[in-house]
C-alpha cells in the first residue's frame, strides 16, 4: 500500500489532481486508522489507462465509464471510431474559428473606417430568434436554434433588415435577430434543420462596413452614407440586408464594427 505522496510520485500526478479524480470515481482509496489515504499498484495501473483514454480525447466521465465497463476489443474499436469522428468535427470547428479570428483582425486593421466594396455573397440559410424585438418565435425555433448555436463559428449570430423597412419613412429600422449559415455549409445541418430554415438570397452585394453603437445601428440617419454611395454609383437595393456584427457590446456605450451586405442591381435608366 502506498500513501498519497508516494502514489503521486508513481503516477506523475499532483496530490490535488488525485483528489479531484477521486471525486469522479477514478480511484477509491482506502484509509488507514490514522486517516491517511492509501493506494495500490492496481490504482496506478488504472490511472495510467485512464490518462491514455484522456489522450484520445475522451472526457473524464467518458474515460472512467469505459474503464468500469471493461469493453471488449470490438466495443473499444467502436468507441475509438466514434471519438475519431468527434475530433474531426472539433478540428473543423477550430479551423473555422481561426478563419473568423483572421477576418476580425483584418477588420480591425481598418480602424472601423466606413468602407464600401462590391462582392458576391452566397445565399444564407437562417433561423429566426426574433421578429424585431419580439423573441417569442425563438420558442418555436428552439430545436434548430440550439443546433445552430452548437455550430457557432460555422454559423453566425446576425440580423436582417428588410428592404421595405429600410426604405420606409420610419426614423429607425427594426431588424430581426437570426442565426445563419452560408448555403455552402448546408451539409453541417441535420435534415430536420434543413427543413425548418429560411433562405436569404444575396448574390451581388455592396459590402458596407462601419463602426456604430448598437443604439446608433438602428437609426436611419446612420445609413445616409450608404444611400449616397448607391446614388453615386447608379445602384439600387434589391433585397433584404444582412448585418454581421463583429463585437457584441450590449451596454450601449461600446461600438460594434458591423459588416452589412446589401443586395444591389443597376438602377434602371442610370
Amino acid at each position: 500500500m502506498y500513501r498519497m505522496k508516494q502514489f503521486a510520485a508513481m503516477t506523475g500526478m499532483t496530490q490535488s489532481k488525485i483528489r479531484f479524480y477521486e471525486k469522479h470515481g477514478l480511484v477509491l482509496s482506502d484509509r488507514m486508522e490514522n486517516g491517511y489515504r492509501v493506494f495500490t499498484p492496481e490504482d496506478a495501473f488504472r490511472s495510467n489507462a485512464f490518462r491514455v483514454l484522456l489522450q484520445y480525447g475522451f472526457s473524464i466521465s467518458e474515460a472512467i465509464e469505459m474503464l468500469d465497463a471493461k469493453q471488449d476489443t470490438a466495443e473499444f474499436r467502436e468507441s475509438l471510431q466514434e471519438q475519431r469522428q468527434k475530433l474531426e468535427h472539433e478540428r473543423i470547428l477550430l479551423d473555422y474559428r481561426q478563419r473568423r479570428i483572421e477576418s476580425v483582425l483584418d477588420v480591425l486593421e481598418t480602424d472601423g473606417k466606413v468602407d464600401f466594396k462590391l462582392v458576391h455573397i452566397p445565399d444564407q440559410l437562417y433561423v429566426n430568434a426574433s421578429h424585431g424585438r419580439d423573441f417569442t418565435v425563438s420558442m418555436e425555433n428552439e430545436k434548430v436554434l440550439a443546433e445552430y448555436y452548437d455550430l457557432l463559428s460555422i454559423t453566425s449570430c446576425a440580423r436582417i433588415i428588410t428592404r421595405e423597412n429600410l426604405l420606409d419613412s420610419s426614423p429607425s429600422v427594426d431588424p430581426d435577430y437570426i442565426n445563419t449559415v452560408s448555403v455552402g455549409e448546408e451539409h453541417f445541418l441535420s435534415p430536420y434543420a434543413r427543413e425548418h430554415v429560411k433562405r436569404l438570397r444575396l448574390g451581388r452585394c455592396l459590402r458596407f462596413r462601419r463602426m456604430v453603437t448598437r443604439e446608433e445601428s438602428i437609426q436611419k440617419e446612420t445609413f445616409d452614407g450608404l444611400f449616397e454611395h448607391l446614388d453615386a454609383h447608379g445602384l439600387t437595393i434589391c433585397g433584404d440586408i444582412l448585418i454581421m456584427p463583429t463585437f457584441l457590446n450590449l451596454d450601449g456605450e461600446g461600438s460594434d464594427i458591423e459588416v452589412l451586405y446589401v443586395p444591389v442591381e443597376e438602377t434602371a435608366g442610370a
